[in-house]
């Protein structure tokens, strides 16, 4: 829904041609929850999950705070360098663990989020970008998202937005008609995100993975351990290679070339590469 580390806003829509059928949808590190968005999931249980309790606060208050939500936000101006350094100061260091349905948190954080480069880890040498009028702030995009009609569905449509550790996740909506998409910190960066999940954890998440009643379908780069974790001849796995497009930039231009890897423990419809 808006710019985070490590979203799929360019892969969503293939990742979700992998999806069997299923009546709950659940990802498990949702961050700005682009394949769901993108993918045109319409679950009869859409539960959003994230363990950065600021990013979490932030789809709380979308669904079930919206009309809230929306008068803080347009209450600040599109753009302000003086703004984003008052509410680094008001929110730094970042306190995690708070009650979801903090407006006045969201609104900052959220803020903060869309007045640096894409992709940047919020701390407070974060640095403010000034478009300078030449294109519309990534925060004006939100609120219009909020706005729109299209939008308001899928948002309307999240059943249950919840501030938990993966292991809890897994156990908490098994089902063998869930569906669990699972996009960790990639191997070897997880500093760049909040620490609750480090190096260690992705042995631990491959192992959880392997006791569910439901199906899974884990997003990853190729490195050596999971041909190991999961074996080919055991899971299915489809790779494609996507242009990541520069979001300050014209549609034509883009940055890095990379390779999304897809894990799954069933076999897709989708024709595997």
């Amino acid at each position: 829904m808006f710019s985070y580390l490590g979203g799929k806003k360019f892969q969503g829509k293939w990742i979700a041609e992998h999806f069997p059928k299923f009546d709950t949808y659940v990802e498990t590190f949702g961050g700005a929850y682009w394949t769901y968005f993108q993918g045109n999931v319409n679950a009869k249980r859409n539960v959003y999950n994230d363990f950065n309790t600021y990013i979490a606060n932030i789809f709380h208050c979308s669904v079930f705070k919206r009309d809230q939500f929306l008068t803080k936000l347009k209450s600040y101006p599109a753009q302000d360098g003086e703004l984003f350094e008052k509410f680094k100061k008001d929110l730094f260091p970042l306190k995690y663990g708070f009650k979801l349905g903090d407006i006045e948190k969201a609104a900052k954080y959220i803020y903060i989020e869309t007045q640096s480069f894409s992709g940047d880890t919020l701390k407070e040498t974060t640095k403010y970008v000034d478009l300078k009028g030449k294109y519309k702030s990534k925060y004006q995009h939100l609120i219009d998202k909020l706005e729109n009609p299209k939008w308001q569905l899928k948002i309307d449509n999240i059943t249950n937005v919840e501030n938990e550790s993966f292991e809890v996740m897994l156990k908490k909506y098994d089902t063998p008609d869930t569906l669990f998409y699972v996009d960790p910190p990639y191997y070897k960066m997880e500093n760049y995100y909040t620490k609750e999940f480090g190096r260690d954890q992705h042995l631990q998440l491959a192992d959880e993975l392997k006791k569910i009643k439901g199906k899974f379908i884990l997003s990853y780069y190729v490195f050596p351990q999971l041909s190991e974790w999961f074996p080919k001849d055991k899971y299915h796995w489809s790779i494609k290679e996507f242009s990541k497009a520069n979001s300050t930039t014209s549609k034509k231009k883009t940055t890095s070339k990379g390779e999304e890897l897809l894990i799954m423990n069933f076999k897709p419809a989708l024709t595997l590469y």
